[in-house]
């Protein structure tokens, strides 16, 4: 959490005070502390429930920094993923959004989130706006922290609509007590600036890097060089290439959690050297490779890696070289006898099924990274 944002740090500074001064006379005991975590409803439901999670687990590590003592109090998270319920209330009292009549016939619909998403994604306008204005009221941890004091009673102060109720013991009345929201600062905060892939067909060094461009565009290289040799030299494999590509990646206001995942089409070309010997007979010669290409990238390890699928159709053309190994395979000798063949080939000429790594930068307000 970053306590340079809005009012987190006043926050953090109020909500200390006030349990300083309720425990200073040694009679009061935290009984329960209910942290309520939410995320904005843009982006993909899965990923947004993670993120409420690691909100609610960001503020817990806050409290017990400030009261090691309360690890041993009963700390309850309560991640309740997208926060819709907080977008009715903003849009009901809010006048100044775009097409609010439509907003909340879809808030209140039974479609599932995602779908919800997508349909308020489309309200262009709407959706700026919330964005714009309101979207870090849903970005955020709510804390409740529970206290009871023996034989005495408080007037419960800003208490919210559904608290969590503490059992009630002996002559101890529960008092409820309610500290303000830490606000989570906005997803941008975090950039993007490139991914790291390997292709997990190829068995052998292979390495790539992409990078996004906004949120629908994309460049990439990639290297090969797989090689291998068996039974003394008497037969060989071995085929390096440096390809680029561009992709183009589907979905309207894309976010920055969405960069490389979904769907994309892509365009690629490629330049290599490959030998390839069985026995008596080998061939070597150079290659290039052009085609368009289907991508699709879904998140794992809760949005931290990528795993990328990939297929390509294009055209290869290439010049190949006869040799002949030496009675102990340890030179090669290239035949003049036979003329140098060129080859051409139309069809499936990429394929891979790659592990991504993400490489994001933090943004501070300003921009400074």
């Amino acid at each position: 959490m970053d306590t340079s944002f809005l009012d987190n740090g006043a926050t953090i500074r109020r909500m200390k005070a006030e349990i300083d001064s309720l425990m200073a006379d040694g009679r009061i005991a935290s009984d329960s502390i209910l942290i309520v975590s939410a995320a904005s409803p843009d982006g993909r439901n899965a990923f947004n429930v993670m993120l409420s999670e690691k909100r609610g687990e960001t503020a817990e590590k806050i409290i017990k920094g400030l009261y090691p003592e309360f690890v041993t109090t009963k700390i309850i998270r309560d991640p309740i993923g997208e926060d819709w319920a907080t977008l009715r209330k903003i849009t009901l009292g809010d006048e100044n959004i775009p097409m609010r009549d439509e907003l909340l016939e879809i808030i209140d619909s039974d479609l599932d989130n995602d779908a919800k998403e997508r349909k308020f994604r489309a309200m262009k306008p709407t959706f700026r706006y919330i964005i714009r204005n309101h979207v870090n009221l849903m970005r955020a941890a709510a804390v409740t922290i529970n206290i009871s004091v023996p034989n005495i009673v408080l007037a419960p102060v800003a208490a919210p609509k559904e608290e969590l109720k503490a059992p009630m013991t002996g002559s101890i009345a529960p008092v409820k007590r309610t500290v303000s929201a830490f606000a989570e600062a906005p997803a941008f905060d975090k950039k993007m600036i490139l991914a790291a892939r390997t292709n997990l067909l190829v068995p052998a060094l292979n390495v790539g890097i992409e990078v996004p461009i906004k949120t629908n565009w994309s460049v990439g290289v990639d290297y090969y060089y797989p090689w291998w040799l068996a039974k003394s030299n008497k037969y060989c494999g071995e085929m390096l290439g440096l390809f680029i590509d561009g992709k183009y990646w589907f979905g309207k206001n894309r976010t920055e959690e969405d960069k490389l995942t979904g769907h994309a089409l892509g365009v690629y070309a490629g330049a290599g050297y490959y030998d390839y010997q069985k026995l008596r007979s080998g061939y070597q010669g150079e290659y290039i490779d052009v085609g368009v290409d289907y991508t699709y990238a879904i998140p794992v390890a809760k949005g931290k890696l990528r795993m990328e699928f990939n297929v390509g159709i294009g055209w290869i053309h290439t010049v190949a070289r006869h040799y002949t190994p030496t009675e102990d395979y340890t030179e090669l000798i290239r035949d003049p006898g036979i003329k140098h063949r060129k080859y051409n080939f139309f069809g499936p000429t990429r394929a891979s099924v790659s592990f991504v790594v993400p490489i994001r930068v933090k943004i501070r307000k300003g921009g400074d990274r």
